[in-house]
């Protein structure tokens, strides 16, 4: 049976591995100890906070037939909010967000979902792949840690942008990677005690003219439980220019933004914590959606090769598995 390794476990590493597991022997290879790449969750109890991809959409027929699984599996439910917009600390405009035009999460968390995809599939966590050569065997991958895995007669890459041309950098397919790659973002975590709930009359709010362009309040989402939680994001401009500032100065100027925009009084937050995404977006992309080259036998998919979206990341490793499966 063809033996294929696909390095990462994100939302695009794993459809993958699903859409070409009945005819193939899959080992999904993923750096960290968590599944679903950014659609993560972090947990401090009692608080908990999807501190990446805060909700997704559906559009395409593709994503909207695989969400409908999701849906019927209880691992998403339509996040219904008082959404409002800001330009600085002045409300512009707002909507009630509902099912005519549903706005997904995970449930009872984001992390969920990427939980949900694994079953059936061989996945080993904790494991970075940090280089690979061709032998007459097929592909052999080497670890930070000096493991040697395979051989594999294909290999794909669903790291971001700037991780899959590192690593596949001295081959062909790594040239049709964009040099610009993705921009990170900062979120910062907040939990509030019931004594001190922010007197806020909305749930999640998309801010312009500011260093924050995105504040939630995460239990509001449903199927949670626990504490009153806080997520907000910086803008990807802000997030690159801070990569080299201390951790703290990025915590303490994102909570002043916070209080100026929204005027939460953030002095009663009993929680605060900062996680640093150093890939997290990238603009509309024009090129293909998913990389083959079929001489070398090696491919690569995600979100970067088409929008900074969870459902790009689908779309893409949908389109490299329709490729994959012609060849093998």
């Amino acid at each position: 049976m063809t033996r294929i390794a696909i390095i990462g476990a994100g939302l695009a590493g794993l459809t993958l591995a699903r859409q070409l597991n009945d005819l193939a022997e899959i080992t999904v290879l993923e750096k960290s100890g968590g599944l679903g790449g950014r659609m993560a969750t972090r947990s401090a109890p009692p608080y908990a906070f999807d501190h990446g991809a805060q909700f997704f959409t559906a559009k395409s027929p593709e994503f909207q037939s695989e969400v409908a699984t999701w849906l019927e599996a209880g691992v998403v439910r339509s996040w219904n909010i008082r959404f409002r917009e800001f330009e600085r600390d002045q409300i512009a405009s707002g909507r009630d967000w509902d099912d005519d035009r549903p706005h997904y999460v995970g449930v009872p968390s984001m992390s969920q979902i990427g939980k949900h995809l694994t079953d059936g599939l061989n996945i080993e966590l904790n494991t970075t792949v940090a280089s690979l050569e061709k032998n007459s065997a097929g592909w052999l991958l080497t670890t930070t840690d000096d493991q040697h895995l395979g051989p594999f007669d294909w290999v794909v890459a669903t790291a971001p942008a700037a991780q899959t041309k590192a690593l596949l950098g001295e081959y062909a397919l790594a040239e049709g990677i964009a040099p610009q790659g993705m921009l990170g973002c900062c979120a910062l975590m907040l939990g509030f005690p019931d004594e001190a709930l922010p007197d806020i009359a909305w749930q999640a709010a998309l801010v312009r003219e500011a260093d924050i362009s995105w504040v939630s309040v995460n239990s509001s989402k449903p199927g949670r439980s626990g504490g009153y939680s806080i997520v907000v994001h910086s803008t990807n401009a802000y997030a690159e220019a801070s990569l080299n500032e201390d951790a703290a100065v990025v915590k303490a100027h994102l909570l002043g933004q916070l209080q100026i925009v929204t005027g939460i009084d953030v002095s009663t937050a009993e929680h605060c914590d900062l996680h640093r995404w150093r890939y997290a977006n990238i603009p509309q992309q024009t090129g293909e959606p998913a990389l083959l080259d079929v001489a070398q036998q090696l491919g690569a998919c995600g979100d970067w090769l088409i929008h900074g979206r969870v459902e790009a990341a689908f779309l893409s490793a949908l389109r490299l598995a329709r490729l994959l499966r012609a060849e093998i």
